[in-house]
This record gives C-alpha cells, structure tokens and sequence, in this order.
C-alpha cells in the first residue's frame, strides 16, 4: 500500500501523462498491483487518455462498468466483483468506468464533503492486491476519490474541464452556487 505522499499526481496534458503512457507496458506488478486513477469531468480527455491506453496494451484491456458491478446490497456486490475478477484471469489490463459508484451513488450512502470509502470500495481494493493487474478507476466527480483510494493508488491522473465558452455554458450559478446541467456543449 502506498501513501498518499508518494502518489505521482499530474494533469492529462502534463509531459509525465506521455510518458505514463510510454512505460506503461514495463510495469512492474509481480504479486502485487498497480492502480491509476482518472478523475475530472473532461470527458473527451479521458476517452482520448483511454483510446491511447488501449493502443498501448496491445488489446490486452478489459472495459468494466462499474455501475453493472456494484449494488446497494453489499453481499451483492462482494460477489459481483468476485465474479468479475475471476472473469478476467487473462488481461493485463482492467479500465473501471464509472468509478462515482463506489462512492455511494448506488450503494445506500449519501455523500458528504468528506468522502469516506464505502464497504465495497474496501472490498474492491483488498481483493486487487496481487491479482498482478495494472487497473485504471475513471471518475467524474474528482471530490469522489476518497482518501483511501489514494492512498492505494501509484498514480492520480486528472482531468479539469477545459475553459471555452462553450464548456462553461454546461454549468448555471446563482447567488454563488453552481448547479450542473444535463446539457452536453460541444468542446
């Protein structure tokens, strides 16, 4: 386990981001494991950061959403996760979408302004360790990444949105508050 002092976080634009990108097949994760994650809501970033993840696993990468994963029931999602990394005994490579799940959106706790890690956050992380997998959690939300899932990850790669005009149009505020719409602009 790693601590939160020693994690690399950069931004998607950063050089270290190509250079992540570059050794990413030299990781080492012998009886162990390697967790980066993905957080900001540019969306067309992180699909971009993910398009160049799969050129350079090789198709060695597993798409998992997470949101088919875990469950208000937490047995529930204990086995749910259980039969998902059983499910992927080959691939090097594991990308979890919608890692906002494992904050309480779905599982019957509500969020606060200190993020805690739910039981199947916990579960999750313990059950990673030496599946000698290299894993990448997407987030929206970046206040969503609790301390925990920092402080076992290597790497926080983020994803600020960008600052067009178009992009701000996403995002209404009144009297100081910022509500976000569903509204997709165009970036």
């Amino acid at each position: 386990m790693a601590s939160i002092n020693s994690l690399q976080q950069f931004t998607y634009k950063d050089k270290e981001a190509s250079s992540f990108l570059e050794k990413l097949n030299q990781l080492n994760v012998d009886s162990s494991y390697y967790l980066t994650i993905l957080a900001g809501d540019n969306q067309s970033a992180r699909r971009s950061f993910m398009n160049d993840v799969k050129s350079k696993a090789n198709k060695d990468l597993q798409v998992v959403d997470l949101g088919e994963v875990i469950t208000s029931v937490e047995e529930e999602s204990y086995q749910n996760i259980d039969s998902m990394l059983e499910s992927l005994s080959s691939e090097k490579f594991v990308w979890f979408r919608q890692g906002d799940d494992l904050d309480g959106v779905y599982t019957s706790f509500s969020s606060s302004v200190e993020q805690y890690a739910t039981p199947q956050e916990k579960y999750l992380l313990k059950k990673m360790k030496g599946t000698e997998k290299v894993f990448f959690i997407e987030f929206e939300d970046e206040s969503a990444v609790t301390n925990m899932l920092k402080r076992h990850a290597q790497t926080l790669i983020t994803f600020p949105a960008t600052n067009s005009f178009l992009s701000r149009l996403k995002e209404i505020t009144v009297h100081g508050s910022s509500f976000s719409t569903k509204r997709h602009a165009a970036v």
